[in-house]
């Protein structure tokens, strides 16, 4: 993403460029994690993050931007801790990439989800957020994602598509036989990285399905 693609980018929903809790689910804000997260399977807790609206404008703002960046074929990479990672070809686009849409999100975590992940686990205190970025799924493109974990300590995995936008998908934990199916946008879990929890990402099989991800250590 270049210094002249982003002077001529005209933003599609500019409320989207600051914190505002009006994005945020009710129960998120009130801070009472026995409240507003259920613990699915072990250590995989589901909640609501964003509101379907802000899961609508996302998916608006992502596709006005474009700059979405396909890997056909398995890759390697290296995460912010400086760990080699195996990758399956994916479609994603990064919110680095969209003025500071990213650091909208990160006050969101220190706001919200650090204390959330603290809470849930008592042992663990956030000491870095990896980049955000949102993924998305479509039959003739990126339709799935293989068996795999995750190289960091937190795993969060957002819902944006509404259901009705999409058939198949969901991300898949075969230890518990536990698919997170087709939540209502804004739908989050959230998990520990590493091999006792791996997953897959089920096929869309019509339609595009987009989710927003972040990891934490």
């Amino acid at each position: 993403f270049s210094c002249t693609m982003a002077a001529e980018y005209t933003k599609l929903h500019p409320e989207l460029y600051e914190y505002n809790e009006k994005f945020l689910d009710p129960g998120l804000l009130t801070g009472d994690v026995s409240k507003f997260v259920h613990e699915e399977v072990e250590q995989i807790y589901k909640f609501k993050l964003f509101t379907p609206e802000y899961c609508r404008l996302l998916i608006e703002e992502a596709e006005h931007f474009g700059n979405w960046h396909t890997e056909f074929e398995a890759f390697e990479s290296v995460n912010i801790q400086g760990a080699e990672e195996d990758d399956d070809p994916e479609t994603t686009l990064h919110l680095h990439q969209m003025y500071n849409l990213q650091s909208v999100f990160y006050e969101i975590v220190d706001k919200h989800l650090k204390p959330l992940t603290e809470t849930l686990w008592k042992t663990y205190k956030m000491k870095k957020k990896d980049k955000p970025y949102i993924l998305k799924y479509e039959p003739d493109v990126i339709k799935s994602m293989g068996l795999h974990w995750d190289n960091e300590t937190l795993a969060l995995v957002v819902a944006l598509s509404d259901p009705k936008d999409y058939e198949g998908g969901g991300t898949y934990f075969p230890r518990w036989d536990y698919s997170t199916g087709q939540p209502e946008p804004g739908t989050a879990v959230i998990y520990p990285g590493g091999l006792s929890h791996e997953h897959m990402g089920l096929e869309t099989t019509k339609g595009k399905r987009y989710l927003f991800l972040c990891a934490f250590y």
